[in-house]
């Protein structure tokens, strides 16, 4: 091998092992694949009205037998302001649809398409999570309530798409942390520590 490229290798082994470089392997907890599950929420809120338009995407970080449902979409409409429709994936594979009321009307937002993210919750989980963050969920893995978000950035003038990951307890268990994490490039973009 040309010495070159062996310090190139070397170098870059030893910075992925500093940096927390993991794989799917070393989480402390599953994740649904939004990307993966994201046509059947769509075909779903296609059959409430064919120009719905993904508002935001979640799906929870699952321990042990958890029963929680694997992902959700929260779909919006031009043509319907009156309401919006949630879409929940159960992990047998039913999905559970529920109209939901807005008294005021809808506020109609810019989408979310595929082409807004290249990350899927695995991998913006991977890069959110730190020591702490892989200790938390680890030491309350039958106490954890966490969760991510796929949705628009509203406070930043782009609007980027991001992952809100957020590190909780259940019932009255605090909030831990809460990572924002842009969907295209992986850049932890802000850390909240509670």
């Amino acid at each position: 091998m040309n010495p070159r490229r062996l310090v190139g290798v070397c170098t870059f082994a030893i910075l992925a092992s500093l940096t927390g470089c993991a794989d799917a392997a070393d989480l402390p907890v599953s994740v649904g694949s939004v990307r993966e599950n994201l046509p059947a929420l769509e075909q779903a809120a296609a059959l409430w009205q064919q120009d719905a338009y993904l508002v935001f995407a979640e799906t929870r970080l699952l321990s042990g037998d958890s029963s929680r449902w694997v992902a959700s979409g929260t779909f919006q409409s031009p043509s319907e302001n009156s309401e919006s429709l949630l879409v929940l994936l159960e992990q047998d594979g039913s999905i559970t649809t529920e109209r939901v009321s807005h008294a005021s009307g809808v506020n109609q937002v810019r989408p979310i398409t595929e082409l807004d993210w290249k990350l899927d919750a695995e991998e913006a989980l991977q890069r959110a999570l730190t020591e702490e963050g892989r200790d938390f969920l680890e030491e309350n893995a039958d106490s954890q309530c966490s969760f991510m978000y796929l949705e628009r950035d509203v406070p930043v003038s782009t609007e980027t798409v991001v992952w809100r990951v957020t590190l909780t307890g259940c019932l009255l268990d605090p909030t831990f942390q809460t990572i924002i994490v842009d969907a295209t490039s992986g850049e932890i973009l802000r850390r909240k520590i509670y």
